[in-house]
């Protein structure tokens, strides 16, 4: 493991505490109490090098689920050096698509014994992909691993299959990839998506979680409903 720093920032004028950087690649961020954004990179054909976004969110007696999965396998063993760290145990694992920066790897959760969930159409786009599905699926909203965590899929965007993640207790909706940075000028890679019908699909979003304060998209900065 590499050395531990720490430094300061913020997102999108939202204060935020110390980010701890665990490898090259991998940090946790904590953005309000038992939630942390995880954040990995990689370089993307181009788009450069692309920072993918993820969420940690503790539950109860030590636990966490894991909302995306980081990017790469070096990530994901950085990301359970985070947690043994803090003698906190994985319960589950909910991915948001079908692509590396959300729902790969998930091989290495279920060797561990870690559970993970996805959205009926990801688990078959995953397995079409010849990588490994999630263990159980959902259709259009459920709670799923924890009774405060939520996921639904609005239709498609960024991908046909793309889902957000609703956090109940915290007000927090994680938007994924179906959701864009607000400063960005580009809706990214969209060839196995939907843009005609992304708007429809945002507003079903809005509609249905008025009260989000944070927003956090698959890439960029965390920021508001705006």
């Amino acid at each position: 493991m590499r050395a531990v720093a720490f430094y300061l920032f913020s997102l999108c004028c939202l204060s935020l505490p110390a980010t701890l950087v665990y490898s090259a690649d991998f940090t946790v961020t904590q953005l309000k109490d038992k939630v942390y954004l995880h954040q990995s990179g990689r370089y993307v054909e181009g788009f450069g090098m692309v920072t993918g976004n993820g969420l940690l969110v503790l539950t109860d007696n030590q636990q966490a689920v894991l909302i995306d999965t980081p990017w790469d396998a070096a990530d994901i063993e950085a990301l359970f050096n985070w947690l043994e760290a803090r003698d906190i145990t994985l319960q589950g694992v909910v991915v948001t698509h079908s692509h590396d920066d959300a729902g790969g790897h998930l091989a290495y959760f279920h060797e561990r014994g870690i559970p993970s969930w996805a959205y009926s159409l990801t688990n078959k786009l995953l397995a079409e992909q010849g990588e490994t599905p999630a263990q159980h699926t959902f259709n259009n909203s459920e709670w799923v691993v924890a009774s405060s965590i939520e996921a639904f899929y609005p239709g498609p965007g960024h991908t046909l299959d793309n889902t957000v993640v609703w956090l109940a207790a915290h007000n927090v909706l994680f938007g994924g990839c179906f959701v864009r940075e607000a400063a960005t000028e580009s809706l990214g890679y969209t060839a196995e998506g939907d843009v005609s019908v992304w708007p429809d699909s945002v507003a079903k979003v809005q509609e249905r979680y008025p009260s989000a304060q944070w927003v956090i998209p698959g890439h960029g900065e965390v920021g508001g409903k705006a």
